[in-house]
């Protein structure tokens, strides 16, 4: 009997138990749900303890200890909707009792069955034949025989395969539900790789007490591969905690191997990998799921259509980079297996579907033929008391909406079905296509809008806490704001935060998020009409059906990507805050942006984070990207401000500065001697002091160099089509772009500061120093173009300099792109004397020159 906390819960997953027992109702969380149940086998019992109450629709308004973390300053008043869906959804589970103290069927079992389980029906007689044709063949014919269905067979077969290669080549994924067997069948390939002679075994997993399954059929393994605990091999337990769990296994039957687990932030421990698995990938960070592959063979495996695997971490975003990175010219091959039998319970288990249907779990996208235009479609808010009202209806419209939120960019659990059932601050709209009145369907949901009210903080409150260092929980953005700019004020506004948006994966990237979007801003804008002649007992009411809230802003907190940024700044929003360490799931950095309606306190705030931007940049802003860097200071409105001829200078660069950039640019010295310059240069030009025109290249380069304080060549590998020599050539223009616009500013400064002309005692005016120069230059033109012309007089007429040839002494010469060909040639003169001449000026030459040479040697 293993006793555990609700939040110690995650560290059974992966394990299979017997009986599972609930108490405390009240504390009880989707997430509790989907850890626990699905960890009983078939056969089992799920045991639910309840206080004692007269009447069983009590629970219905029975108060959730999550339910003061869903209150707010302004909403406060929680409707526990979850609950009352939760008990109608046991009518329809046929293995659920109800009881009462003293074990009375209640009426919500009306439906129930006997709980007796049927036996288990497989597909035996292929999974018989697949063990009898590999029985011969060791050592996966003996690991081979302890799978318990055809699918766990076949996947066993393929890593055996491509264990055997030894290539280190590949990257296998294993996908399924819970219960199908993926721990096992890991641990079965993992004892094979020993007897393939693999020294160096990698396994890791959020906890190593989710290992247990996996561990256990390693050892299974061993033992029908004929290894011998003591003898052939030495299991090594953790002392942490009062589980003790498996997380070594040294081998020396033959020579050292060992099969050791690390923690997913620990991937600087394979270094000397051949083989890891990663159990249960997607209840790890995607961050360090991608840090720890490497040059080795990799085993992957995570729970889908379960607590594991709800969200983006690993089905859509890491497999498609596996595949892209697979399709790249000498990339990893990629190989994807699915279980769909189960081994835990029988296949169809009601238990189990009761619980998918309730949480949603195996929510999947449905093919949609045909898409509206986006102008066409209208925005509906969602009635909460009618979508959870257990409907039939409601429930199809429910899934829907589900698989929007599985299949987008975000990072979901059971949870936030509570979340956006009970919490009094959150609603939800759905993006439809036109509804034709003469069907009773309706069209499909192409996109899915959560919002939350927040604000309308008393400004003491907000001072009483921001003089403690507390913030209280939910409203996001005004506690975030306040605390950031220390500004009291903005907690009394009322805004709405965008929590969620996520559009059908049909139907991505096509305008259907920005429709809804700009639909939402117009209407909390005033400029749609509106009148309150709903229904309270519709699904959908339109926008022009019911009165908006009044509020200040409209906001959004997101993970940082340079596609959702794009996205958002389309949308006129700006960026007030930028957190910087990044999430602990997903590992990107939080910002926060607000919708810009021409509010002053709004500019104010853009303009200050700009300037905390760009002074971060050197600290854990570092690891971005320098194009999502650029975007995001191009979003501040900092770059390219100051007019042209802007002095900026004064105090930031000296004299001797000027001088070192200027040798530099002349390529007299070395980069090096002017690498501490480079940061002001910086912060003048992003932070619009000085406008030096730079292309976003050029930029990029100079925002790594001068704000992220990145080499050379860390700047080079951003770019893979340029060198490291190409980056300093694009360095040293941007260097000359710089002197060049010091050199305008000093010139523009000394004009302005030149006294204008003054008139004198007589009448005249004196000119200025400009005009004086002007006025010299043009002089000196004339007076050189005089002299041009009186030395070609002095030579008179140039015909007897001329050299005359005929054709034919040239030949035919082709002269290609600049080059300057000399032809020797043979002049020819009407008479000998010009030849004659010729020759006796060539021996004086020649007299003259050995002459010197005799006057030279001679004084030597």
């Amino acid at each position: 009997i293993r006793y555990l906390y609700y939040s110690e819960s995650h560290n059974i997953l992966g394990n299979t138990y017997g009986m599972c027992v609930l108490q405390d109702f009240e504390a009880i969380t989707p997430n509790v749900l989907a850890r626990t149940i699905e960890t009983v086998q078939g056969g089992g019992l799920v045991v639910m303890v309840l206080n004692s109450m007269s009447d069983v629709r009590q629970l219905y308004d029975l108060q959730m200890d999550c339910h003061d973390r869903f209150k707010t300053t302004a909403y406060h008043t929680v409707v526990p909707r979850f609950n009352k869906r939760f008990l109608l959804s046991l009518t329809d589970c046929t293995n659920c009792l109800v009881l009462s103290d003293n074990l009375e069927v209640l009426p919500f079992s009306a439906k129930s069955d006997s709980p007796a389980i049927s036996p288990r029906q497989s597909q035996h007689e292929e999974l018989g034949k697949l063990k009898d044709a590999l029985s011969d063949t060791q050592p996966v014919g003996s690991v081979v025989g302890l799978c318990k269905t055809l699918d766990q067979a076949n996947a066993l077969v393929k890593f055996v395969d491509v264990i055997s290669e030894k290539a280190l080549r590949s990257t296998i994924t294993l996908t399924a539900s819970r219960g199908r067997g993926k721990s096992a069948a890991l641990g079965l390939a993992m004892a094979t790789s020993i007897a393939f002679g693999y020294s160096n075994i990698f396994v890791t997993s959020p906890s190593p007490d989710n290992l247990k399954t996996l561990f256990e059929f390693v050892l299974k393994g061993f033992d029908v591969l004929g290894f011998a605990e003591h003898t052939d091999y030495e299991i090594i337990q953790s002392t942490e905690g009062n589980v003790r769990s498996v997380v070594r296994v040294n081998v020396y039957r033959d020579h050292r191997q060992t099969i050791q687990y690390i923690r997913p932030d620990e991937a600087g421990k394979l270094l000397q990998a051949e083989l890891l698995v990663i159990d249960e990938a997607g209840a790890i960070p995607l961050h360090l799921v991608k840090s720890m592959f490497g040059p080795y063979l990799v085993l992957l495996s995570s729970t889908v259509h379960g607590y594991e695997g709800t969200g983006r971490s690993l089905s859509i975003k890491l497999f498609e980079e596996l595949r892209t990175q697979s399709n790249k010219l000498g990339g990893k091959a990629l190989s994807e297996l699915k279980l769909e039998e189960p081994i835990r319970y029988k296949d169809g288990d009601p238990v189990e579907a009761w619980l998918n249907k309730l949480l949603c779990l195996d929510a999947s996208p449905r093919i949609i033929s045909g898409c509206p235009i986006p102008g066409d479609c209208s925005l509906y808010f969602v009635n909460k008391d009618v979508l959870f009202s257990y409907h039939k209806a409601s429930e199809a419209f429910l899934q829907r909406i589900m698989t929007l939120y599985v299949s987008s960019h975000y990072k979901n659990s059971p949870n936030d079905l509570q979340l956006l059932s009970d919490a009094p601050a959150h609603q939800l709209l759905v993006l439809l296509g036109p509804i034709d009145p003469e069907s009773a369907a309706l069209p499909e949901v192409l996109c899915v809008l959560q919002v939350c009210f927040e604000g309308q903080i008393n400004k003491g409150i907000v001072m009483a806490e921001l003089e403690k260092g507390h913030r209280s929980a939910g409203d996001l953005i005004p506690w975030t704001v306040c605390q950031q700019f220390q500004d009291p004020n903005f907690g009394e506004l009322s805004g709405v935060r965008v929590v969620r948006i996520a559009t059908h994966p049909d139907f991505q990237s096509m305008g259907y998020g920005k429709h809804a979007i700009n639909l939402l801003t117009r209407y909390y804008r005033g400029e749609i009409a509106t009148s309150e002649s709903g229904d309270d007992q519709t699904l959908l009411v339109s926008l022009s059906e019911r009165k908006p809230e009044a509020i200040d802003y409209i906001g959004v907190s997101y993970g940082l990507t340079p596609a959702l940024l794009r996205f958002w700044k389309r949308q006129e929003f700006q960026s007030v805050y930028l957190r910087q360490t990044p999430n602990d799931i997903t590992g990107e950095h939080t910002c926060i942006m607000i919708q810009s309606w021409g509010q002053a306190w709004l500019k104010e705030y853009h303009r200050d984070f700009s300037r905390r931007l760009l002074n971060l940049l050197g600290y854990e802003f570092r690891r971005l990207s320098p194009q999502l860097v650029l975007n995001m200071v191009n979003s501040c409105g900092v770059m390219n401000t100051a007019p042209e001829g802007a002095w900026a200078w004064e105090g930031e660069v000296s004299r001797y500065d000027f001088r070192r950039l200027k040798s530099y640019t002349d390529n007299l010295t070395d980069y090096h001697i002017i690498l501490d310059l480079v940061p002001t240069i910086s912060k003048l030009y992003f932070g619009g002091k000085i406008n030096l025109n730079l292309s976003p290249l050029q930029s990029s380069i100079l925002l790594s160099l001068g704000l992220q304080y990145k080499s050379i060549d860390d700047v080079a590998s951003l770019f893979p089509k340029l060198e490291s020599s190409q980056v300093m050539g694009i360095f040293k223009k941007i260097m000359k772009r710089t002197v060049t616009h010091m050199e305008e500013a000093w010139k523009a400064e000394i004009i302005s500061a030149t006294p204008a002309p003054t008139p004198s005692l007589n009448g005249t005016t004196v000119p200025s120093l400009a005009e004086e120069l002007d006025k010299a230059e043009a002089e000196f033109k004339a007076k050189e173009k005089e002299n041009r012309e009186r030395v070609r007089e002095m030579i008179g007429d140039d015909d007897e300099f001329t050299i005359r040839m005929d054709e034919g002494d040239v030949g035919d010469v082709s002269v290609k792109g600049n080059t300057i060909l000399s032809v020797k040639r043979t002049v020819k003169v009407a008479n000998g004397e010009g030849e004659e001449k010729g020759k006796k000026k060539k021996r004086k030459s020649d007299g003259g020159e050995k002459g010197k040479k005799r006057k030279t040697k001679s004084k030597s």
